[in-house]
């Protein structure tokens, strides 16, 4: 299994922005990745997350 590095951001009156690690397989498209990166996030910052509109980029990505 492998891993991959995601930012995610979110448009606040302030730009909010989070780089995560989340485990990937070989053959995920990227939309899993990015919803595993939003769910460790969500974890992460105790079960919410502030409003605003939200973009993701995959960075790197091993397998």
């Amino acid at each position: 299994m492998g891993k991959a590095v995601v930012k995610l951001n979110i448009q606040t009156y302030a730009v909010e922005e989070y780089v995560i690690e989340v485990p990937c397989k070989k053959d995920d498209v990227d939309e899993i990745i990015i919803a595993r990166a939003w769910t460790k996030l969500k974890e992460d910052e105790g079960g919410s997350l502030p409003y605003g509109h939200r973009t993701a980029d995959i960075l790197n990505r091993t397998d």
